[in-house]
């Protein structure tokens, strides 16, 4: 062994003639043994023989104040020793082969015996490390206790306070896949499988390299270090050094000796790269009390830092804040190489002994440990099973080491947005897994134990990969047709999510998001398939685990809303097939809620998660809450006592008052608005009863009188003539002028009258942007809004904010005014002319699309909006999306006219087969009409200019003879029966004249009401 700096040949057992020495105060120490571990504090040092045996030395005061070292001493202790760690308080930790940890109090005795550490007794240990009065030691399950003073957070409990502690788990760090703890004066770290470097405790001199120099109670991330591959950390007493997987080294801390090698003596905050050592490979850095030893590839070692007592080994080199090379006793050029290196206190040391990288060996899940468990096996071997299972499946941190990514070490890249887990291995492990029954018993039994114990917040986001490996584990049971129905691992599962933090949740979805998509959808299925088991049970329970597997749902739909577009899943994709006596249960509790006081039971799903809602289920329940509502406007509230509130019941009670519209077709507009006027809001709520003319009809009619009125309503409002509102350039789409005031009451009353379409459940001409149902949601306009109503506009400012450079924008020579709606508009009225630049470009954008959508119509809007609601339960509403409400009252273009032909009966004389000639011809001449004549075909004949949006089964018509009395087909029109949607047609001599017959009455919209 090689050993330089204070006593360094004084106090081993050495053969005669073994001490060699340079000029520079390196000795050649011939010890007769190896030595595999070496620590050494301020007065003592111990190290441990290749036999396992452990030997301590101290050094004391004289008389004179000079410092002696004493003579070596063998550890008396039956246990084989792996490690050893020294304090400057003189106890010495000792870490067996078994795992456990010992003590030895070197003041109290001249006999070594070590004492057994009472709290750590019966948790195996896998590594320890010493401060100056701390130590630290990390368990094979991957957790960290530490022990001693605390008087600068060192111990990484959450405070500071003086005195011994006994060793305590940091929770914080419970879940970390942690591969490394480190010790110095008052600091702590901890490093990660994937290089992520935690730090706390003292940082007077930003010796934790978190930029500043305030003191850490708890483990802190250093960010700086993310990706660069940390593999080591070694502490000195107020300085550290890490070495990376690439043979970097970054030093930070007090530099007041030159220890952190960058030709400066100042202290750095950050972790900063050791330049001088570029070119150099290092594979192993030793910190001691102020300077530092390097171990390179080519097997010399470097040292800088404090030199007073000749432990940099340059002799009288006056540079100690760069590395320079050790100067190694010349005789041994041709003996054993460098193998490992150690420094402590203001000693230093290095051996020709090869040690593997002081690293813990993290228990992991792999391939080869699954393959052994569900082979055949006898009792005994299936006994050292179970425990393995239970310790690595009830460790977060065995399993948040598993799967890694290796290739190309992209683990390394591990953060907020990459998880650096291998999908693809974890699915195969999985699988395997579920071969055996017993095995996947005692799986499922130790998830369940450690679920409970998961942090909230881990300190760092490798503690976050369990969550999307137990997600991938579910996707792997749910695909076994006999696990299928099970949801307690699920329920389990769920309730750990939600224990997370907001932070840890957007981790995860972000994660989540970014797996490929097949992956996505499967994932999202596995909340789906346990929901839709519970969901078939009857009663469905309302608890909190089904509450719970909701949740977890809504947080992925949130994560997937986040995800760009080509990566984005359909929003079905989140749908569940639910049951409508279940929906009718769940809207009656809520109409309880809303009614009754007291009642503490809330819906499960209606108004709290409408994501899992199919617009079918919407519009299911919103419906029958509108009938239900027509109902409570007719009767008396003694009535529904007596129903006890039954809504079955109560939607059975027949209509005997409605809200009446007697109108004249003529001025149906201005008769709608007079009538609106004198109306109450109860009004709206009744059912709504049209009449023209005085032509009093049956309630049979009633539908489409009704459906004539929204249609000639709506037509008449929406045109330019009627004033309301502004249109796009190509006139295709409207929006609220900005001229208008709420003064002017057609606004309320145009939002009243959507709320009653939507109400009774007729859809209208509504040529509006999405903007509109965005606003009516509470939902945001954007870009994209302007894009569709103004494609000019829109595609100007898409092209100022995402395609124009900065000079390109300054040369257009533009200012925060627009022209809207023909007004001059200053969108920064403080800053008058304010000029648009690349850097405001944003601000420029937005403030276009704000005035257009919100600003320049916000009363107007508003009135809108507060008589749409008179009409319509808020609530309910809101479990639509915005293109979602749109289909619903607007309904959709029907173009397969194909689907139409093939929906048409034929009665009487039509009814033959083959096709009658009259109808064979009549679809010749029906193929032969433009779109625009198609489209007024089916106005003609079914009242519907667009369809439905889940009524497309309803686009279907009859066809019939229409009856002459004198047989003179040729003179007449056909004639429709909207109601039924039927076609009379009379029996044409030729093609031709069906042809002039046909397009003559669909552009005079000749219609017969029957």
């Amino acid at each position: 062994m090689f050993s330089w700096g204070e006593n360094c040949q004084h106090g081993y057992r050495l053969k005669d003639g073994s001490n060699i020495s340079t000029g520079d105060g390196v000795h050649l120490l011939n010890l007769g043994f190896d030595i595999t571990n070496l620590s050494a504090g301020h007065s003592v040092l111990a190290f441990i023989k290749s036999n396992a045996d452990a030997a301590i030395i101290r050094t004391t005061d004289s008389k004179d104040g000079a410092r002696v070292r004493g003579k070596q001493r063998f550890v008396k202790c039956k246990e084989k020793i792996q490690a050893v760690g020294c304090r400057d308080d003189d106890v010495v930790t000792l870490l067996s082969k078994e795992g456990k940890v010992l003590c030895v109090d070197t003041t109290t005795t001249r006999t070594y015996i070590p004492k057994p550490l009472e709290a750590l007794c019966k948790i195996p240990v896998s590594q320890v490390a010493c401060g100056s009065q701390h130590s630290v030691a990390l368990t094979k399950g991957g957790q960290v206790y530490t022990w001693g003073q605390d008087s600068r957070g060192q111990l990484g409990l959450g405070r500071s306070k003086p005195g011994a502690e006994p060793p305590q788990l940091i929770q914080s760090l419970s879940a970390l896949p942690l591969v490394q703890v480190a010790a110095g004066g008052e600091q702590s770290f901890a490093l990660s499988v994937s290089g992520a470097v935690f730090g706390w405790g003292g940082n007077d001199c930003g010796q934790l390299g978190l930029g500043d120099t305030t003191d850490r109670p708890t483990p802190t991330p250093v960010r700086s270090l993310n990706t660069k591959k940390t593999i080591y950390i070694s502490c000195g007493k107020d300085h550290t050094a890490i070495l990376t997987k690439n043979g970097a080294v970054f030093t930070f801390g007090s530099g007041q000796y030159g220890q952190l090698g960058h030709n400066s003596f100042s202290d750095e905050l950050r972790p900063r790269l050791v330049a001088e050592l570029w070119g150099a490979k290092v594979t192993k850095i030793a910190c001691g009390r102020h300077h530092t030893l390097v171990l390179t590839d080519s097997k010399r070692v470097y040292s800088f830092g404090c030199g007073a007592q000749g432990q940099l080994g340059h002799g009288e080199e006056s540079h100690p804040s760069v590395p320079l090379p050790v100067q190694l006793p010349q005789d041994i050029t041709n003996g054993p190489k460098i193998g490992n290196i150690y420094a402590g206190g203001n000693c230093s040391f290095a051996t020709s002994t090869s040690v593997k990288e002081r690293t813990a060996s993290v228990s992991n899940v792999t391939h080869d440990v699954i393959d052994k468990w569900v082979s055949e096996c006898d009792s005994k071997s299936w006994k050292k099973i179970k425990w393995e299972i239970h310790m690595m499946f009830s460790s977060a941190s065995c399993l948040n080491t598993s799967f890694l990514e290796q290739s190309k070490d992209k683990h390394f890249q591990t953060s907020p947005k990459y998880s650096g887990l291998n999908m693809s291995v974890a699915r195969l492990a999985f699988k395997k897994l579920l071969k055996k029954d017993k095995v996947f018993s005692e799986v499922e039994a130790a998830v369940l134990l450690l679920l409970p114990s998961l942090e909230k917040k881990p300190a760092g986001v490798e503690g976050l990969r369990i969550y999307l490996l137990l997600n991938e584990l579910l996707h792997v049971i749910q695909s076994h047709e006999q696990r299928r129905t099970s949801t307690t691992l699920a329920e389990a599962v769920a309730a750990a999510v939600l224990n997370l933090s907001a932070g840890s949740l957007q981790v995860i979805g972000d994660w989540w998001s970014s797996l490929p998509p097949s992956t996505m959808v499967e994932h999202v299925n596995v909340w789906k398939q346990a929901l839709s088991v519970i969901l078939s049970l009857k009663p469905v329970p309302r608890n909190s685990g089904v509450r719970n597997l909701l949740l977890v749902l809504q947080y992925m739909y949130n994560a997937n809303s986040r995800t760009a577009e080509p990566q984005r899943m359909p929003e079905t994709d989140f749908r569940l097939l639910i049951d409508k006596n279940f929906l009718v249960e769940d809207l009656q509790i809520w109409i309880f809620r809303s009614q009754l006081k007291n009642v503490h039971i809330e819906p499960l799903i209606l108004c709290s998660f409408p994501i899992v809602m199919d617009l079918e289920s919407k519009k299911f329940v919103f419906d029958v809450n509108a009938e239900y509502t027509k109902r409570t406007a007719q009767y008396p509230l003694d009535v529904f006592r007596g129903l006890g509130y039954i809504l079955g019941y109560i939607l059975r009670l027949p209509h005997y008052k409605y809200f009446d519209l007697d109108l004249k077709r003529a001025s149906v507009l201005e008769d709608t608005f007079e009538r609106l006027a004198a109306a109450t809001p109860a009004d709206y709520k009744l059912p709504l009863a049209v009449y023209f003319d005085k032509n009093f009809t049956t309630v049979d009619d009633q539908y489409l009188y009704r459906k004539d009125f929204f249609h000639e309503l709506f037509h008449e409002m929406m045109s330019a003539e009627s004033g309301m509102f502004m249109f796009n350039d190509s006139k295709t789409l409207a929006w609220f002028p900005s001229t208008a005031t709420e003064e002017d009451q057609r606004y309320f009353q145009f939002g009243v009258l959507c709320g009653l379409a939507l109400y009774n459940q007729y859809i209208i001409h509504l040529p509006f942007p999405l903007a509109l149902f965005k606003k009516l949601l509470g939902v945001k306009p954007s870009l994209w809004d302007m894009i569709e109503f103004s494609p000019c506009v829109g595609e100007s400012l898409m092209n100022i904010l995402e395609v124009y450079e900065d000079d390109v924008i300054k040369n257009l020579y533009m200012d925060f005014v627009i022209n809207w709606d023909g007004t001059e508009v200053e969108l920064d009225p403080k800053n008058p002319e304010k000029p648009l630049t690349g850097e405001n470009k944003k601000e420029f954008v937005d403030a276009y699309v704000n005035h257009a959508f919100n600003t320049s119509v916000e009363g107007v809007f508003q009135e809108f909006k507060r008589g749409f609601f008179q009409v319509c339960d808020q609530d309910l509403v809101k479990l639509f999306r915005p293109k979602e409400l749109q289909e619903v009252l607007v309904g959709k273009d029907f173009h397969d006219w194909a689907k139409l032909k093939q929906n048409t009966g034929y009665e009487g004389e039509y009814n033959t087969t083959p096709p009658h000639p009259t109808i064979q011809m009549f679809w010749e001449v029906f193929d032969e009409l433009t779109e625009d004549q198609k489209k007024a075909f089916l106005w003609f004949v079914t009242g519907f200019e667009r369809v439905p949006v889940l009524g497309m089964e309803t686009i279907k018509m009859t066809v019939k003879v229409k009856g002459v009395g004198d047989l003179s087909y040729d003179e007449h029109y056909p004639e429709t029966h909207t109601c039924f949607s039927k076609l009379e047609l009379p029996l044409y001599s030729t093609k031709e004249i069906m042809q002039s017959k046909l397009t003559e009455a669909l552009s005079n919209n000749r219609r017969i009401y029957k």
